[in-house]
């Protein structure tokens, strides 16, 4: 079958340059195939064939796995791919996706316009990264740690609402966010924002308080996971990940809120305040800071069946 071409103006068309969509791949037999459009470009895709469409695009792209697994078909080869997998593709690549032993996947997509690359060659002085980008016969993939792979998808997330809200802003975050990437995983220069050198107390206590239990218990349960002062805490934090602790929770607590307002019908009201917020208001202000939208809004755009594959 002849690959699908992937147009440049279909998919990189926004102000920013890049479209940035977030989707669960699922297969169930018996059901017919749909997209669920849950806002923000978060899309909940049920696929009744073994596989997605082959194709090629105009654009270059990324996307990072979330969470389970799949298997992905690229120029005739397999990858087999989990959680924190990151993998880059090239316009020539042809490629697509195949249910891995019946597992669900979660998946962020990063389209972007090719010039960005050539603009950050020019920048540069050389096109070393992008002879390490499009020089391998397969797509280059790299592993991410948990909480890399948790910071990364954030970022995406805060990225994505600012389409609509602030073009210029999105359009040099979108270029910030690939210098970065690029210069990091192409070019080795040590300028990412990432940091491989996080000690395994701080990994674990964030997978920890990333539970629902302990995140509703908040800053007092984060303080007795962790083997060190308050002061040293906060420090690891700016360190390691440019936020405070209390920032990094309620980040935690949105994410959690956003799945139990898709998943559920829970009221909004009693989804907040399980999770520890003590104001509705503040839960909806930043609810809107991270997706775009309001709660209420997100749970009724995810039962749209709009987007037949």
């Amino acid at each position: 079958m002849k690959p699908v071409a992937l147009t440049q103006n279909n998919f990189t068309s926004l102000p920013s340059g890049a479209n940035i969509t977030f989707h669960r791949l699922a297969w169930e037999i018996g059901q017919e195939s749909i997209s669920l459009n849950a806002g923000s470009d978060l899309r909940y895709d049920t696929l009744v064939s073994d596989g997605t469409a082959l194709h090629t695009h105009e654009f270059a792209e990324f996307f990072l796995i979330i969470s389970g697994k799949i298997n992905h078909l690229v120029n005739s080869e397999y990858q087999e791919l989990n959680a924190g997998t990151l993998v880059f593709i090239r316009p020539a690549d042809i490629h697509g996706f195949e249910q891995l032993d019946g597992s669900a996947c979660e998946l962020v997509n990063v389209a972007f316009k090719l010039e960005f690359l050539l603009d950050l060659s020019a920048y540069l002085g050389n096109d070393f990264f992008l002879r390490k980008y499009t020089g391998p016969v397969m797509s280059p993939v790299f592993k991410l740690s948990l909480l890399e792979t948790d910071d990364l998808a954030t970022r995406l997330i805060r990225m994505n609402a600012l389409q609509n809200t602030a073009h210029d802003l999105a359009r040099l975050n979108v270029k910030i966010m690939l210098a970065d990437i690029f210069t990091r995983f192409f070019l080795d220069t040590g300028l990412s924002n990432f940091n491989n050198e996080r000690p395994d107390w701080f990994e674990q206590m964030n997978l920890e308080m990333r539970k629902h239990k302990n995140l509703r218990e908040g800053l007092d349960r984060m303080k007795q996971l962790a083997p060190c002062t308050q002061e040293h805490l906060c420090k690891c934090f700016r360190k390691f990940l440019d936020k405070t602790p209390t920032e990094f929770i309620n980040e935690q607590r949105i994410k959690q809120a956003a799945k139990q307002i898709v998943e559920t019908d829970d009221k909004i009201l009693a989804v907040a305040l399980e999770l520890g917020f003590k104001s509705l208001s503040r839960f909806y202000s930043m609810f809107k800071k991270y997706y775009g939208i309001s709660p209420a809004k997100f749970r009724l755009m995810s039962r749209q069946n709009d987007i037949p594959l």
